[in-house]
């Protein structure tokens, strides 16, 4: 008896789910009726973005994400060679369901969904002789690695910390070896202690200028100035805006080291007409050898692609290895290091 009671049981659970299946399937049934023949996209369609359906096609069909930037209803597609028309809608195939594709120029496709269109642009880039720059940041504490850094046969930038036992030291002989020297200017970051000299968005417009003309001072021979930590400093427009209007004051530069992603200096250089220009990569956030070489490769990548590109490193001995290994082999390639004025005053 309670045998057929469990065999009677699980018959009417199986044929519920068939019947609950063969519903599904008459609903998936009845909305693909509603859809264009041969549309897989249709119903994806309804759900992602237009700009999500673009880049998934770009992706799926190699391209990798760094090398697609979105700009409204423009996203341009870096690539290293010439796509043809044919090729170009290759690319878009999985839309055409979805959307009229067109390739309106060479390199140049438009699509477009109901309501929106979209501009592709293929823009080649050229494997060309790479201009870059790196700074040397926290110099100023000892000679020592002031003078590995500056045997190395790269016209490398040094930026000098102020205010401490070696400061002028080291400014005067980095200038006297005929390198860059700016100032590496202390700003409030993250709670940890910037050091002697900093600047924090408590202080008053002229506390703020006496602190930033003493810092000048006190690096002699400074021909711009980048920020030392300072990721509260940096998103502080009203803070950032008196120290750049001092900077172009005194004919100098600023490269914003991009601590935040918040930061301000940009408008606030733009906006008093301050020499300004920013950081690509930090080579050496991990003290590892590949790391840091990985990290140089990065900044080779981003010059050859947009003829210019900005490291900054550290004088730590990891880093002044791979520098001493590396530099003889970029110049073999042809790889141009600059003082990073060189992109501050184009």
């Amino acid at each position: 008896m309670i045998k057929n009671r469990k065999r009677f049981v699980f018959i009417v659970a199986a044929v519920f789910a068939l019947v609950v299946f063969a519903a599904f399937l008459l609903d998936r049934c009845t909305t693909r009726s509603d859809e264009p023949s041969g549309s897989p996209g249709g119903t994806f369609h309804k759900i992602l973005p237009d700009e999500m359906l673009i880049k998934g096609c770009l992706f799926d069909s190699g391209f990798i994400r760094e090398d697609v930037h979105s700009a409204g209803k423009e996203i341009t597609v870096y690539t290293s060679k010439t796509l043809s028309p044919q090729e170009i809608k290759v690319v878009f195939a999985p839309l055409e369901a979805v959307a009229d594709i067109e390739v309106t120029a060479p390199m140049h496709a438009r699509i477009s969904f109901d309501g929106s269109s979209w501009d592709i642009v293929f823009q080649r880039w050229i494997k060309r002789i790479a201009r870059l720059a790196i700074i040397v940041d926290d110099m100023g504490l000892s000679m020592g690695p002031a003078k590995q850094l500056a045997d190395l046969d790269a016209d490398l930038t040094f930026s000098v910390m102020p205010l401490r036992a070696h400061t002028k030291d080291v400014a005067e002989y980095l200038y006297e070896k005929g390198k860059e020297v700016m100032l590496h200017l202390p700003m409030e970051g993250n709670g940890k202690d910037p050091g002697p000299g900093a600047l924090y968005h408590t202080m008053n417009r002229d506390k703020i200028l006496e602190v930033t003309r003493n810092n000048i001072m006190n690096v002699p021979h400074v021909s711009g100035v980048n920020n030392h930590m300072g990721s509260v400093a940096t998103a502080d427009y009203t803070l950032m805006r008196i120290v750049c209007e001092e900077l172009k004051r005194s004919g100098l530069f600023f490269i914003d080291s991009l601590t935040t992603h918040r930061s301000v200096c940009r408008k606030a250089a733009e906006d008093t007409g301050l020499p300004f220009n920013a950081r690509d990569v930090f080579l050496d956030n991990e003290q590892d050898e590949a790391y840091i070489k990985g990290q140089l490769d990065k900044l080779i990548t981003i010059s050859m692609k947009h003829s210019q590109a900005i490291g900054i490193c550290h004088p730590h001995p990891a880093t002044i290895a791979v520098l001493a290994r590396e530099i003889p082999k970029m110049k073999d390639l042809g790889i141009e290091i600059v003082r990073v004025s060189a992109f501050v005053n184009d």
